[in-house]
């Protein structure tokens, strides 16, 4: 069991003054426009549907990623469970990955690879739609959280959605529902409809702050 000093560690790692949440959002909102600005100077009129389906298939590509990260990653690995348990418990806090950290995850996972196997055009476009992505999941994460007043009906559908996986209705069982841009993998995988002893909490009683000592791996 984490020691008081280990739990203070993680939630120090992962939590944000608001200048460093932020900060994530503007870094990738500069490398996604200057991987854009490169693309539309680098290429060719010839190459612009391959390199559009490229896009699109990094964009298709971060879903995938974010419901294995979110299912396998955060519910399932030290010290990322720890952190997440956090979120669960404070879901309006501003937490989430160090930006250093999910620049050297993207570095060392997506960019290398793709410079080793694509050609620089492709490269460029895979990484592109990874960052959007990304950018969309952020982005995402934050509306549910902190913008459920807003009237906008996607935002509405992904709120109840997100809402599903935080409920707790009086039952500690993991909901599932993992996906948050898009519940296409949940679907896929089953995850987003499991079984619980009692119904899930209302949507603004499932993102309140709540006190838990731990959080249930996801099956």
């Amino acid at each position: 069991m984490p020691t008081l000093n280990q739990q203070e560690t993680e939630r120090s790692l992962f939590s944000f003054s608001p200048w460093a949440y932020w900060l994530d959002f503007l870094v990738y909102a500069l490398l996604s426009g200057l991987l854009l600005l490169l693309l539309l100077v680098k290429t060719p009129m010839a190459q612009a549907l391959a390199t559009t389906s490229w896009v699109l298939v990094g964009a298709v590509a971060w879903t995938a990623i974010e419901y294995v990260l979110h299912r396998f990653v955060l519910h399932g690995l030290p010290p990322f469970k720890a952190w997440h348990a956090e979120h669960h418990k404070e879901p309006r806090a501003l937490m989430g990955a160090p930006t250093w950290l999910s620049l050297s995850l993207f570095g060392l996972g997506a960019a290398l690879p793709a410079w080793a196997f694509l050609p620089l055009d492709g490269a460029l476009a895979l990484l592109l739609g990874l960052l959007l992505g990304y950018l969309a999941y952020i982005g995402t994460h934050h509306g549910v959280h902190h913008l459920g007043g807003l009237d906008a009906e996607w935002l509405r559908r992904r709120l109840r959605w997100h809402a599903r996986h935080h409920g707790r209705g009086g039952s500690r069982r993991q909901l599932g529902h993992f996906g948050v841009t898009t519940a296409l993998w949940d679907r896929l995988f089953k995850t987003g409809g499991r079984a619980t002893r009692r119904p899930a909490a209302p949507i603004n009683e499932a993102l309140a702050p709540v006190q838990s000592p731990e959080l249930p791996p996801g099956g």
